[in-house]
């Protein structure tokens, strides 16, 4: 694959290097004078050419925090008060916002949790794939696609070479949101910083996308920062591990070591599993919501969903409904609710009959069933 601007690549010199890291936000509770709290405390962490560092911990530790600070960025209200981060040997932090901005895209990409959040639904997605190659000159428009059908391909997305002709509504969540890891890829950027991208996606899409990025990892040469609260997750795809808790680094080490042979109290305690104990209700006689033979589709019906599905579920009941990306889970919860009317079948939900569009449904209907 020819660039139009290649990067030379240093296999073995260390591409983030990020020093006594420390990020502060002002606090203001009704009543109480303001006051700043620490988010990220010293931390400290070096990352080399082709080698994945999952960062794990509990919500609030600080991971997302260290993510976007791996870019010279900080949320609102949020300050970069400390410390040092070096990419490709200059630290970002000292660079101006024009500097920032010819990294961002180009030296280094951000994988966000929501996909659909990062998409403009007015554009096909091959557009908005490419795009931030073509901004930065890194490919010509013909090279940045033949990547992103490579990408798509190596991804596991379904029809490859017709996908990047639809709009971001016409796929599904975890479709989606490998489209937004092929976006990141598209660049060829030196750092990837991978914020719990497959949160959302069903347990065989997730294996197959963390084995597909480790693959684009490696294949590059780029580095990853990989950040989640799944250590089963991170131990998939990362070569080294930074267990962290408010804010500061617990331990941190090669994965094996962390998952077979954890040295501090907090690291074991996420290591270990545990089942939860709960109690089998059994179901009431009639069923509070019925599905009966629904069928869906989209674009006029030309793309079925949805063929002949039944459900039962009774009061005091949880079903789960699993599948693979693009199965037609969130179909049948749109369906359900009313947002897209079936094609063929019946919903009662309270021994009533739903009307099939959410706008036809009485107030007792929109009050009960979200």
């Amino acid at each position: 694959m020819v660039k139009v601007h290649a990067k030379p690549r240093r296999e073995n010199s260390a591409l983030l290097d990020i020093r006594n890291l420390k990020v502060e936000a002002t606090v203001y509770s009704p009543g109480e004078k303001p006051r700043d709290v620490t988010i990220v405390d010293g931390v400290s962490l070096l990352l080399k050419r082709g080698k994945v560092l999952g960062l794990i911990g509990e919500s609030g530790a600080g991971k997302s925090t260290i993510g976007l600070a791996a870019m010279g960025y900080g949320r609102g209200g949020v300050r970069i008060t400390g410390g040092e981060v070096f990419l490709n040997g200059r630290d970002i932090l000292k660079g101006g916002v024009r500097d920032l901005r010819r990294v961002r895209g180009s030296e280094v990409c951000y994988v966000a949790q929501s996909a659909a959040a990062a998409f403009n639904p007015a554009h096909r997605l091959m557009d908005q794939v490419v795009e931030a190659a073509l901004l930065h000159g890194v490919a010509t428009k013909a090279e940045a696609e033949k990547r992103a059908l490579a990408l798509f391909t190596k991804l596991r997305l379904p029809d490859p070479k017709g996908i990047g002709f639809r709009y971001p509504h016409q796929v599904s969540g975890g479709q989606l949101q490998r489209v937004m890891t092929a976006m990141a890829l598209c660049s060829e950027p030196d750092l990837i910083v991978f914020d719990e991208p497959t949160t959302a996606l069903d347990v065989t899409t997730q294996i197959d996308v963390l084995a597909a990025i480790k693959d684009a990892i490696r294949d590059t040469g780029v580095a990853a920062l990989y950040i989640t609260h799944d250590l089963a997750v991170v131990a998939q795809v990362s070569d080294e591990i930074m267990v962290l808790r408010d804010g500061r680094t617990v331990e941190h080490g090669e994965t094996r070591q962390i998952i077979e042979a954890p040295r501090m109290d907090y690291t074991k305690a996420l290591v270990s599993v545990r089942s939860i104990e709960h109690e089998e209700k059994g179901p009431t006689p009639m069923p509070l919501l019925s599905v009966e033979h629904v069928t869906a589709a989209y674009g006029g019906g030309a793309v079925k969903v949805l063929q002949d599905v039944s459900v039962n579920v009774h009061h005091g009941q949880t079903l789960a409904v699993v599948g693979e990306s693009g199965s037609g889970k969130s179909t049948l919860a749109r369906v359900i609710t009313g947002l897209l009317p079936p094609i063929a079948g019946s919903i009662t939900f309270a021994d009533r009959t739903l009307t099939p569009r959410l706008a036809d449904r009485s107030k007792d209907d929109l009050r009960e069933l979200q």
